[in-house]
Order: C-alpha cells, then sequence, then structure tokens
C-alpha cells in the first residue's frame, strides 16, 4: 500500500465530502500522490411512456446535470487544490458504489478516502450507504473520515 501514489476521494459537493477531500489532500501532499476526484451522476429513473406527451427532455436534463458536476468539480479544484499537485477528476454515471469500485480497480487506485456521510439519513435508510458498500467492496484500502 504504501507508498501512495493515487488516492482517490468521492464526491458528492456536500460539506461531507468536502471534509473527507481535506484528509485527501493532507494524504496527496505527504506522499506527493494523484489526487483522482470523481462525482458520480445517477441515472434518471425511466417511466414508462405516458399517452400524453409530457414536455421533458431527459436527455436535456442528464446533459445539464453534468455540465453542472463539471463545473462544480472545477470550482472545488480552484478553490481547494489550486495546483498544490496533480488532479484528476472524473464525471461517472450509475449506480455511485459500483462506479467508484469500478473506476479504483481501473486506475489502479492506492487510497479510497471518503466521508461517511453524504446527502442524508433517508437516502441511507431506502437506498443502502455509499461508503459502505465501498468498504465492503473495494480491493484497495478505503479510509472514511467519519462526520457528525
Amino acid at each position: 500500500m504504501l507508498p501512495l501514489k493515487k488516492i482517490l476521494c468521492p464526491l458528492d459537493f456536500s460539506g461531507h465530502s468536502l471534509k473527507a477531500l481535506d484528509s485527501a489532500k493532507e494524504l496527496a501532499d505527504k506522499f506527493n500522490a494523484e489526487l483522482h476526484l470523481v462525482n458520480v451522476i445517477a441515472p434518471f429513473p425511466v417511466l414508462p411512456a405516458s399517452p400524453h406527451p409530457v414536455g421533458f427532455n431527459v436527455q436535456s436534463y442528464e446533459k445539464e446535470l453534468e455540465e453542472n458536476s463539471k463545473e462544480q468539480l472545477e470550482k472545488v479544484i480552484k478553490e481547494k487544490i489550486d495546483g498544490q499537485f496533480a488532479v484528476k477528476n472524473t464525471i461517472l454515471k450509475g449506480d455511485a458504489a459500483h462506479e467508484i469500485i469500478k473506476y479504483a480497480n481501473e486506475q489502479d487506485i492506492d487510497l479510497i478516502t471518503l466521508s461517511t456521510h453524504g446527502k442524508g439519513a433517508l437516502k441511507h435508510l431506502i437506498f443502502g450507504s455509499v461508503a459502505e458498500k465501498i468498504l465492503r467492496h473495494a480491493e484497495c484500502p478505503v479510509l472514511t473520515i467519519r462526520i457528525y
């Protein structure tokens, strides 16, 4: 595991994930590691077609979500990293835990750093914890930052 060369920090842009980024930055600085920031866009649920046109363009909405994610990642990099070390930012689409683990495997990530809380308790009760799924299934070590 040591020395760390690539550190992955998934971001959902919540305050919790940004606190995990602080830990990832500290480790990246200490080990002169490349920092990978990812944001995962959840798939838009597709409902059966209505006989009456609804007037909602799913592709346009998904494109807007992706553009917003890119802007948010660039803002975080500018405000929190500001050229301190190498950063690779990526937008992924799909189930967050699955996509993060897949990305970590494909990029030979040495460590995943994430917070144990994200967007809310209700989402955890309904969908399960992304952090918990990553902890259970990631092939590399995972550092969780517990946020109260």
